[in-house]
């Protein structure tokens, strides 16, 4: 087996999840996730989303640094935060995914407005 699919495992067990709940967030099959794990294919497409799911860099991951430590790349509330997702019953992701998209296109949308400090401009 190759470093990326032994970290990939050995994140995935530390993190007490199966492969099909992590190829649930990755909106694959777990099938697919299990050829990453088994070093049939490396995970390309999707290192970023398993990258902040462990809370880890893509680096890690890949086997370019070996400190996990220094490797945290996501801060804890984030880390948090996609655990909880994970937790949700479908309809709970399906609501979360709705709202997330919806806040999302707004914010996209609406141009970024920085406010300055106010000054007393009477003088």
């Amino acid at each position: 087996m190759n470093v990326t699919a032994c970290r990939l495992r050995a994140l995935r067990e530390e993190s007490k999840m199966s492969q099909q709940a992590v190829a649930d967030f990755l909106g694959i099959t777990r099938t697919a996730y299990n050829k990453y794990e088994s070093g049939v294919i490396k995970p390309v497409r999707k290192l970023n989303e398993l990258a902040a799911l462990f809370g880890v860099s893509a680096d890690y991951i890949l086997g370019i640094n070996e400190n996990l430590d220094e490797q945290n790349s996501v801060n804890p509330h984030d880390h948090n935060q996609v655990k909880k997702y994970l937790s949700l019953s479908t309809d709970g992701k399906d609501i979360v995914d709705i709202m997330l998209d919806a806040i999302y296109e707004r914010e996209r949308k609406s141009p970024k407005v920085e406010t300055l400090p106010d000054s007393d401009c009477s003088k």
